[in-house]
């Protein structure tokens, strides 16, 4: 559930995270952690402020890319 939430927070704030675009969120609970310019800075300083905790790494983006996977593979019928 602390996923869920913490994308929320970051759907929240992100009219306000606009002005970032291209960078990383850390999105601790309810609480923004920090913005950074790479998802290793980001990462790093996730693990540093809350551990072996679940956190959030998220890019600022205004438009977000969709990303499908399937497993339901078939044989190309060209």
């Amino acid at each position: 559930m602390e996923f869920e939430q913490e994308l929320d927070v970051y759907r929240h704030m992100l009219p306000n995270l606009i002005e970032h675009e291209g960078k990383f969120v850390v999105i601790f609970g309810k609480s923004l952690i920090g913005i950074f310019g790479t998802y290793q800075d980001a990462l790093a300083v996730g693990y540093e402020k809350c551990g072996l905790k679940p956190f959030l790494v998220k890019k600022v983006e205004s438009v977000e890319q969709v990303q499908f996977f399937t497993r339901d593979i078939e044989p190309c019928r060209t």
